[in-house]
């Protein structure tokens, strides 16, 4: 209040106020402006940039990650690799992660014939899915604390344009990014784009931005950051954390056992492709690590072999690697059921919430198995084959991850206590510190070193009663100064003497469970590399690589008799040009007791594929695999060995032939590789020109012709039979009977008692020796010849007498070891 204000009235000392003045007429002013809208607010120009940006981050990420894969993938193929498809298949990745359906169109013609078909297939890449949802949320929670948003409202319609922008953006990329490959005459098409593929997209990268949004610290100070009260009954939300935590976990292990098993099985190559298949089969794992079954079945299933599902369960499994399984299981129980009770020790809650929960939580989990590890298929092709294909955990998984539940809330009820007391004070604080952090956003001030009680085993409270841990209650300070009491989950006491057995037990039991654990892992590495099916295999075409007949008919023998076993030879077969050089076992399928094994062979530059089985015998000592490699399919040779042959060289193996292999074609079994055949250089009178057969790896049949030795009569026989030839006919010449025994100058007469007799070789015969079909050997005239003669014969006196006759050669050719004879034809002339 100012001085003249507080003057007394009428003072003359009082300056009197001025007149007030004429009051004007006021401009007319615009009424107040309201606020602006949500929209406006969510779509302000300054949020457009922290809005979108985080949609096209993930898009980037999620290519090159699927990019990264697809190539990975790619090289994991040994041959014939697409690399047409390593642009666009990222994308349908992307889509197929976001619940997108995978549509295939098939269609090819030959012949004048078109066939065409329409596949559908469902499976989510859990990698892809939990990248592009990861990502949103995490650039969505950056872009959050850059702009804020001011209130729920607007968080949400920020997040829901991201998702719908996304979803547009995916779906739009997976129609132009169309897989579209052609073999062999056949079009093959792919693409994720569909109403599943928008639908899904829209939610979850809804839900993800949101989420990150939300997560913001300014966001959390609102009371509902969500714009709606979503805080989780507190016996639900620990229950979550540690079904969750346990999936996790139990995860971890089976994909490192997948690892392992991948890896000893099929190489370290085929771990290339794990970021296409290693997400969903651990999750299929789980299903069967619990004792749950993975089964296959549909009306395809007929198509493909079989019309009765298919199914893979642990109890089928080798003994030890059920009992390493039920040993892990009950230990990740104990360790949940443990910290499901250090979670709960400061939230009050009535036991049928806290058991509701525990079933509720792991049975969630296993609903999420059941969906995240199935595939589903439909379709058909040219009318031919159509039907439907699931394979997935078998639907009660559910209901055992419940059972998991309920055991788990059992060990947090009755077990966790006594493992609490036997763990040391610092621990126990050091878990009821981390705990804390999942119960509130804000932890006490004495949280820093709390003091850990014990509570008496008679009275201990139940699972989420807090137990008071201030040592000075009694003298502490009045409740409105004192800090607030840190509660540890209540244990149960033990004496000394009691503790050091359990911690002793505990440690032996642990260290069992080391070795049992790094045995089993042994036992799979040795069941898998040095006792596993393909390494038989491996023996088998190491053997055929080395040229070692014996020890390939050790592993698997022929079955065909000794007539037919002449190329299963150590000297014939090392010494075969064309052999196997090199090997890669490219495939193995296990199924029971039979494995089926599949090989690319590099032989004389040429590949080729070999189909094996092998069978289970059991066990080995006890633990080992014991496999047994069936018997190939044989591959046969056409021979043709002639009669006349007694001996023959194969790859410059000298050979005596029986009876039964001449003369008679043969069907000899023969491993991969070129087989020459020849005559023995030692034979003097009989020569051939070589003639080779191959059988080439994969092939029932080898050469497509026999192979048939054709003989010759060497100079040296023609030679000899010559000279013996020329001095038959000279002995029948020097004849002075018209009609010598066994010669070709037969001259038939019957009357005159002919007298004098000459005869005289005209023109002498031409010959050779010739080979026929039935191996026989004989002189045969090529030219014929002739002679004269002159003789005196009575006739109403004695007369002169001449003739002509023609001279033909003909008889066998006997050959004895070095001993070649001719033997004239007794058939006379």
């Amino acid at each position: 209040m100012t001085d003249e204000a507080t003057a007394p009235a009428g003072d003359p000392n009082t300056p009197q106020p001025a007149a007030p003045a004429q009051p004007q007429p006021a401009a007319a002013t615009p009424p107040p402006a309201g606020p602006p809208s949500v929209f406006a607010r969510a779509f302000g120009p300054q949020r457009l940039l922290p809005m979108f940006l985080p949609v096209a981050t993930t898009l980037v990420v999620g290519y090159v990650l699927g990019l990264l894969a697809t190539i990975l993938t790619v090289l994991s193929i040994d041959e014939s690799r697409p690399w047409s498809l390593v642009a666009a298949l990222p994308l349908q990745l992307l889509g197929a992660g976001l619940f997108g359906t995978i549509t295939g169109s098939v269609s090819a013609g030959a012949m004048g014939l078109s066939v065409s078909g329409s596949v559908f297939v469902f499976v989510v890449p859990l990698l892809f899915l939990l990248v592009q949802a990861g990502s949103l949320a995490v650039t969505s929670h950056v872009a959050e604390r850059r702009v804020p948003s001011d209130t729920a409202s607007v968080r949400w319609i920020t997040a829901l344009t991201q998702g719908l922008s996304y979803s547009v953006l995916i779906t739009v990329l997976a129609l132009i990014g169309s897989i579209a490959y052609s073999s062999e005459g056949a079009m093959f098409s792919v693409t994720t784009a569909s109403v599943s593929l928008f639908a899904g997209a829209l939610v979850i990268m809804t839900l993800s931005a949101v989420i990150g949004r939300a997560s913001t610290p300014g966001a959390r100070r609102e009371a509902k950051p969500f714009g709606v009260g979503l805080r989780l009954p507190a016996a639900l939300s620990s229950a979550l954390w540690i079904a969750l935590g346990y999936a996790v976990a139990a995860s971890l292990v089976v994909g490192i056992a997948l690892i392992i098993g991948v890896t000893v099985q099929s190489g370290p190559r085929a771990l290339l492709s794990a970021p296409l298949w290693l997400p969903t089969a651990a999750v299929d794992a789980l299903a069967v690590m619990h004792f749950g079954q993975l089964s296959a079945g549909g009306t395809l299933m007929q198509a493909i072999g079989t019309g009765t599902p298919s199914s893979i369960w642990i109890g089928s499994a080798d003994p030890w690697v059920v009992v390493v399984d039920v040993v892990l299981v009950i230990v990740l129980i104990a360790v949940a059921g443990t910290l499901l009770r250090v979670l709960r020790a400061s939230r009050p809650m009535a036991p049928v919430a806290a058991w509701a929960s525990s079933v509720g939580a792991f049975a969630l989990v296993g609903l999420l198995i059941s969906l995240f590890g199935s595939v589903a298929a439909s379709g058909s092709v040219g009318g031919f084959v159509s039907g439907s294909l699931t394979v997935g955990p078998a639907a009660y998984t559910f209901l055992l991850f419940a059972a998991l539940g309920a055991l788990v809330e059992v060990v947090s009820r009755y077990v966790a206590g006594y493992v609490l007391g036997v763990l040391p004070a610092g621990f126990v604080a050091r878990l009821n510190r981390v705990a804390l952090r999942f119960v509130s956003s804000t932890p006490p001030a004495s949280l820093a070193r709390p003091h850990v009680s014990v509570a008496p085993f008679a009275g201990a409270p139940e699972v989420g009663e807090p137990v008071v841990t201030d040592p000075n209650a009694a003298t502490s300070a009045p409740a409105t100064t004192a800090s607030p009491a840190v509660t540890t989950p209540p244990t149960n006491p033990l004496d000394p003497r009691t503790k050091k057995r359990i911690v002793v037990g505990s440690i032996v039991a642990g260290s069992v469970i080391v070795v049992a654990v790094l045995a089993s892992v042994g036992l799979s590495i040795a069941n898998g590399v040095v006792n596993a099916p393909q390494a038989k295999v491996s023996e088998y075409l190491d053997a055929l690589v080395e040229g070692d007949a014996s020890r390939a008919l050790q592993l698997s023998d022929v079955d065909a008799p000794n007539s037919e076993r002449l190329l299963l030879d150590d000297e014939i077969f090392r010494a075969a040009a064309g052999r196997i050089t090199s090997y890669d076992i490219t495939s193995v399928t296990t199924s029971g007791d039979t494995a089926n094994v599949t090989a690319e062979v590099d032989q004389d530059g040429s590949k080729a594929t070999m189909q094996f089985t092998v069978e289970s015998r059991g066990k080995q000592w006890l633990f080992f695999d014991d496999w047994k490699l069936d018997r190939p399919e044989q591959s046969t040779l056409p021979v043709y060995i002639d009669e006349s042959l007694d001996q023959v060289e194969v790859n410059g193996v000298p050979i005596e032939l029986s009876d039964e292999q001449r003369g008679e074609g043969l069907s000899l079994i023969a491993f991969p590789g070129r087989y020459d055949f020849s005559i023995s250089k030692s034979s003097r009178w009989l020569t051939a020109e070589p003639v080779s057969g191959t059988i080439m790896a994969g092939s029932v049949l080898g050469s497509t012709n026999p192979v048939a030795l054709e003989p010759e009569a060497t100079p040296g026989l023609t030679e000899e039979i010559s000279k013996q030839v020329d001095a038959y006919l000279a002995e029948c010449i020097a004849s002075t009977s018209l009609e010598p025994d066994n010669c070709p100058n037969d001259l038939y007469y019957s009357y005159g008692n002919p007298t004098n007799v000459v005869w005289s070789l005209t023109e002498a015969p031409e010959y050779e020796i010739r080979i026929s079909y039935d191996g026989t050997m004989g002189v045969t005239t090529t030219k014929t010849g002739s002679a004269s003669v002159t003789y005196k014969y009575t006739s109403g006196g004695e007369r002169d007498g001449s003739n002509k006759t023609t001279i033909r050669v003909g008889g066998d050719v006997k050959i004895d070891g070095d001993k070649a004879t001719f033997v004239p034809d007794s058939n006379g002339y």
